[in-house]
């Protein structure tokens, strides 16, 4: 295996930093599976989580890639031979998967990337919702993307005396956190996709230099902020935050706007917004861009079909199994 330079990822989700971070959230190990050919190169980062179901006394995995979007992704490849490295790719891992009892992997692939199109004869593939982003190639962002009513909330919050606080190095994380936390109880965020202070915090100093926050303040207070990550020239509207006692003033529409002028100086060509759990939020997202959503797909493939179907069979057998259509169906 050869490791990746960092500079050959095409998006902040695929460094093993940002992977190391939130692996934790899966419950699971980091690894990076590294695959090289003559003419060719593919790298992947996955977590390995131990599946809590004793069979004769072995141990056995399953893999699951790291919160965001991301998958295996081509870093190199020969002009008409990227079905063959996939192929390649896919027979080594399966070597893999074999030697560390890996029954099953669930991967979310990179949406703006497209590393779907690699892989998808590899993959079972689902569609999960889309996912917006603001074109910030266009010659004027606020005027070409975003519509009047957004525009209009923008210059709301400015004539509110809404102010714009930037944190670049995570010394205001409590005070995000806090916003957070207060979103979260609000919108109902299950457990497993809330972040704790100290992982934030960690995550200012393993990607040093490629995230920020962004806040807005009214009256002294912090009332919204957005924690931004960038590598190459995406940006990512990552994580939000808003106490809605401040919904009036227009904060959070302040903010997002700012991320973009912020994109802009800095040779951004998107700010990709992710996907919505609901439809406010999907409303509030696209008042922000005319451009077309993407279709946000993940992955799932059985590594070794004896043992799911064992273990499928038994949770089954117990009726353990709450969603017949969860992968892996053990897991439901």
């Amino acid at each position: 295996m050869t490791l990746v330079s960092k500079s050959l990822m095409p998006d902040i989700f695929f460094l093993p930093e940002w992977g190391k971070i939130y692996a934790r959230q899966e419950k699971g190990e980091h690894e990076v599976f590294d695959f090289a050919t003559d003419y060719g190169q593919v790298s992947y980062q996955f977590v390995v989580r131990p599946i809590p179901i004793d069979v004769g006394g072995v141990r056995y995995y399953d893999t699951i890639t790291p919160f965001g979007p991301c998958g295996p992704v081509t870093i190199r490849c020969a002009d008409g031979r990227r079905a063959e490295l996939a192929a390649s790719f896919d027979a080594a891992f399966q070597e893999y998967c074999n030697d560390h009892n890996i029954v099953s992997e669930y991967v979310r692939f990179n949406t703006w990337v497209k590393n779907t199109e690699d892989f998808e004869n590899i993959y079972s593939l689902d569609n999960r919702g889309i996912s917006t982003c603001i074109d910030l190639t266009v010659d004027d962002y606020f005027m070409d993307e975003f519509t009047s009513k957004t525009r209009g909330q923008v210059r709301r919050a400015l004539k509110n005396n809404v102010e714009i606080e930037y944190d670049y190095t995570g010394s205001t994380v409590g005070e995000f956190h806090r916003l957070y936390e207060i979103m979260a109880k609000r919108n109902d965020i299950p457990d497993h996709y809330r972040f704790s202070k100290e992982l934030l915090a960690e995550s200012f100093s393993l990607l040093e230099g490629k995230q920020f926050i962004v806040y807005a303040k009214y009256n002294g207070n912090y009332i919204s902020g957005s924690l931004y990550a960038h590598h190459g020239d995406l940006l990512h509207y990552h994580l939000t935050a808003n106490d809605p006692d401040f919904f009036h003033v227009a904060g959070n529409s302040l903010v997002l706007n700012e991320g973009c002028r912020w994109g802009v100086e800095h040779g951004m060509k998107h700010v990709h917004l992710g996907g919505s759990t609901g439809e406010e939020l999907y409303r509030f997202k696209r008042g922000f861009t005319k451009t077309e959503p993407l279709d946000i797909l993940t992955g799932k493939k059985i590594r070794n079909e004896t043992i799911y179907k064992l273990l499928s069979d038994y949770q089954l057998s117990r009726g353990d199994v709450e969603n017949p259509n969860y992968f892996p169906l053990y897991r439901g």
